[in-house]
């Protein structure tokens, strides 16, 4: 983690630790582990969006805790559990690549930062939670969302430049979006 985390970011770890071992434990159609996974990962969605609204900061509590669901729930539907584990760790390291990669051509590209660090741990994260496709709708989403505000916000203030959109804060629910219809699936 890049920084020291504060209560807050502990009590999200703790709960996503606390669900993610009832999903372990519990058989997954049990109506109490559903709903408990269901709080958990809206609360940290929730959280993540509202920070990075405020704050142009993604906290890393709620990532880890959002990490530890998806991978909970993933392990849990499946008997290949080493080839589940192999898939979760390849679908967190394309994400996060793939934003990773995108971070660092346009800072090469430009000198600017033009994405954060949390950005990239957002996208593993949420490639834990929903896989390389189902992140891949979430970013087409959150990007084509992004681009929209951006234009609104344009022409809210005649040809004002918007130089920062806390893009956290639109992938994270695109993400929760697609969890959500995966499920009903």
């Amino acid at each position: 983690m890049s920084r020291v985390m504060g209560r807050a970011d502990l009590l999200a770890l703790t709960a996503g630790v606390v669900v993610a071992t009832a999903v372990a434990a519990l058989p997954m159609h049990s109506v109490s582990t559903q709903t408990a996974v269901v709080l958990l990962v809206s609360a940290m969605i929730a959280w993540i969006a509202w920070q990075d609204l405020r704050t142009f900061t993604i906290p890393d509590g709620p990532l880890v805790a959002l990490a530890l669901a998806g991978a909970a729930l993933r392990l849990s539907q499946t008997f290949d559990l080493p080839g589940e584990a192999l898939a979760l760790a390849i679908d967190a390291v394309l994400c996060g690549g793939a934003l990773l990669a995108i971070r660092e051509g346009y800072y090469r590209w430009t000198g600017v930062d033009g994405l954060g660090f949390g950005d990239v741990k957002l996208a593993a994260a949420c490639g834990v939670l929903i896989g390389v496709t189902g992140f891949a709708h979430a970013l087409l989403a959150a990007s084509a969302l992004g681009i929209a505000v951006v234009l609104a916000l344009s022409l809210r203030r005649k040809a004002a430049v918007i130089d920062r959109l806390p893009f956290g804060a639109l992938l994270a629910p695109a993400c929760g979006l697609v969890w959500i219809l995966s499920s009903l699936a």
